[in-house]
């Protein structure tokens, strides 16, 4: 082959690379614009079902009145929604509701709640349940999730926004951790310092604001609070089984369905995964106690992960690959029980 030819191959080859990368770039924003579009808050959700789930003792806005979820440090110019009607609940001492549409869940059951407007009716069917989940843990899913949607998987500095919002000043360090405690108050919570742990009143909802992962765990563990059962809103502290460092890594808990037998099919939302926001899914082994290592006499890590069968990888959203070939599951921090 002449040389002419051979770089005209080579030209037509690598214009051709740039056109399908390209066209698989457009694929993947049009995936992520769709995904974000069809994310619903839990009152959004509630609007279009006409049902919402409320644990015994919380309290939410009635959803046709509910403010956006805001940030912990914006609460205080957190503007309402106009309520220009009545609201009335046909079972008071299930759910009770004020007039500003602040439902409360008294006792287990179902009410329907109605907000009396002048342009017509809305009814909501409320659950109410003791293992239903915290307002603020369904808060913390969501803006999870929006955030893997928004940042799409690309490219992020170290010093991003989740970490000018922790550090303030220009400090390129590991952000994982910063991801979640940045999570948690834009979902409304106020994540704490370790130290104020026992401050932490039973059946709180509780973050930590520890840039270090180490130091989370810390706090879970003072709590009583660090377990091998996952939740959604859970914080999931991973451990490097190439040298037993117990805390390596940390990410958030969006979805965990029970497959019985101890194993658990768990989705992720994960900070500084390759410098940017991804979302796993695996499954997990329980039954590997790790959460107990450091605590139990003897006890070692484990590996307890495992790739899902191929005809479960359906979204092509999501990292089905695992992190590496030596991390495993450590534990979660029980942010809600």
């Amino acid at each position: 082959m002449t040389a002419p030819r051979k770089a005209l191959r080579t030209l037509l080859a690598a214009a051709l690379t740039l056109v399908m990368g390209t066209a698989l770039a457009g694929e993947k924003d049009e995936l992520f614009n769709q995904a974000l579009g069809a994310l619903q808050t839990p009152a959004e959700e509630a609007l279009a079902t006409g049902v919402y789930s409320l644990r015994l003792g919380d309290s939410a806005y009635m959803p046709a009145v509910a403010p956006a979820i805001t940030p912990y440090d914006e609460l205080a110019a957190r503007v309402m929604p106009a309520v220009n009607g009545t609201f009335e609940s046909d079972d008071p001492a299930v759910v009770a509701v004020d007039a500003t549409g602040l439902m409360q869940g008294l006792a287990e059951g179902t009410a329907t709640v109605t907000y009396r407007a002048a342009d017509g009716d809305v009814t909501c069917a409320v659950t109410v349940s003791g293992d239903a989940m915290p307002e603020l843990a369904k808060a913390m899913v969501y803006v999870a999730r929006r955030e893997f949607y928004i940042v799409r998987r690309a490219k992020l500095p170290k010093y991003n926004k989740y970490a000018k919002w922790y550090y303030g000043k220009k400090k390129e360090v590991g952000w994982c951790s910063v991801f979640t405690i940045w999570c948690a108050n834009a979902s409304g919570n106020q994540p704490i310092q370790e130290e104020a742990a026992q401050t932490v009143a039973p059946q709180s909802v509780v973050y930590f604001r520890e840039g270090q992962v180490g130091n989370q765990y810390d706090g879970f563990f003072s709590l009583g609070r660090f377990t091998g059962i996952p939740r959604p809103g859970y914080p999931v502290i991973y451990a490097d089984l190439s040298n037993g460092y117990r805390t390596t890594h940390i990410g958030i808990v969006v979805d965990a369905v029970d497959q019985g037998g101890g194993l658990y099919r768990v989705t992720t939302v994960e900070g500084n995964m390759s410098n940017t926001v991804k979302s796993y899914c695996y499954l997990y082994d329980s039954n590997a106690d790790n959460h107990t290592v450091g605590v139990e006499k003897g006890r070692r890590l484990q590996s307890n992960m495992i790739v899902l069968p191929e005809s479960d990888q359906t979204d092509p959203l999501l990292q089905y690959k695992l992190h590496t070939d030596h991390w495993a599951v450590f534990g979660f921090g029980a942010s809600w029980e």
